[in-house]
């Protein structure tokens, strides 16, 4: 049997053992608790921003399969060229959480047709990806995305509001115009509900999602103060894109211009609105590259490369057209 000492000595070990152990397990839980706090309360942003050449302008069209138009479509394509752009169009099966996370830096135009809606967070766009509440669960706690739900029944989507712009697409709007074309598309609304909805619902003004665009180097941020229908949405901001792209109108004029030509919307009596306001008189910034001599003119016969084509008739999927050129003619 070991003496008085011998234990005394073994129980002493033990103790030394057993207080070792117990704190590398209080030092793991403490790794670990503060690698999920971090995990759930700091965003991590993108460590290279993608860029797009000079001159180009953005379509994210997250309503193309749902509500194609590909009319709108061809008409911006042919205002946007012609006053001397490429357009970049993003169709709905590319409109998804990670692709804004990754939305290029560099457009001077970005046109968002999507649904978008408003909560006491604020406004909201909506993606076209499906809502998952196992999915991007960070995100949802920190209140950059949420689920949106339209009005005709489709299931929730992802929606991203303020602080997904502040969060993730931190200067990636420098020197933008941003043009929303869904319901409280213009981004100064706030609803008196959690839930991020489009219709039946009380707003407030109050710079939330356009403040965010904002700050992060937009120009300007023109949408619907209310709530508006599709058609008269694709209608409408045709016009607005002719007056800023081909008539090369100041925000102000071209935001007044598009609502004195339609009037209000007919069922939801919106208009279109601007902000911030002391931006009025910024035109859209297009570069001029290839300086032309007078006998030359542009032609309208662009080079068009053309990913993912889908017969229009399917109704299902509109193409991503690149305009990559445009040769000359004389006049």
């Amino acid at each position: 049997m070991p003496s008085e000492k011998e234990s005394l000595g073994l129980n002493s070990s033990r103790r030394v053992l057993l207080s070792k152990t117990f704190l590398a397990v209080v030092l793991v839980m403490i790794i670990a608790i503060g690698s999920i706090s971090i995990y759930f309360l700091y965003p991590i942003g993108a460590t290279s921003i993608p860029r797009v050449g000079e001159n180009r302008a953005a379509i994210v069209d997250a309503l193309s399969i749902q509500r194609p138009n590909p009319e709108f479509e061809n008409t911006a394509v042919n205002y946007l060229t012609s006053a001397g752009l490429s357009v970049d169009i993003y169709n709905a099966s590319q409109a998804t959480v990670e692709f804004m996370k990754s939305f290029p830096a560099g457009y001077v135009l970005v046109i968002f047709r999507v649904h978008s809606g408003t909560s006491r967070q604020g406004v909201f766009y909506f993606t076209s990806e499906t809502y998952d509440e196992s999915k991007y669960e960070p995100e949802q706690f920190r209140d950059e995305l949420r689920p949106g739900r339209d009005y005709e029944g489709h299931p929730a989507v992802f929606a991203f509001g303020s602080k997904f712009v502040d969060a993730y697409l931190q200067g990636r709007f420098q020197n933008t115009i941003v043009i929303g074309m869904g319901c409280f598309g213009a981004g100064t609304s706030y609803g008196t509900e959690e839930e991020v909805t489009i219709g039946g619902t009380q707003v407030e003004k109050g710079p939330n999602l356009a403040d965010a665009f904002y700050r992060q180097g937009a120009t300007a941020v023109v949408g619907w103060d209310v709530l508006v229908t599709l058609e008269f949405s694709d209608r409408v901001t045709l016009d607005l894109i002719k007056a800023l792209a081909v008539e090369r109108l100041t925000v102000r004029e071209a935001t007044e211009k598009a609502n004195l030509q339609s009037g209000t919307d007919p069922v939801y009596k919106s208009s279109l609105t601007f902000y911030p306001e002391q931006n009025g008189d910024k035109t859209l910034m297009v570069e001029s590259q290839h300086p032309q001599p007078e006998a030359w003119t542009a032609s309208a016969t662009s080079q068009v490369r053309t990913h993912q084509r889908v017969p229009l008739s399917v109704c299902c999927q509109l193409p991503t057209i690149e305009i990559v050129g445009l040769s000359l003619r004389r006049a």
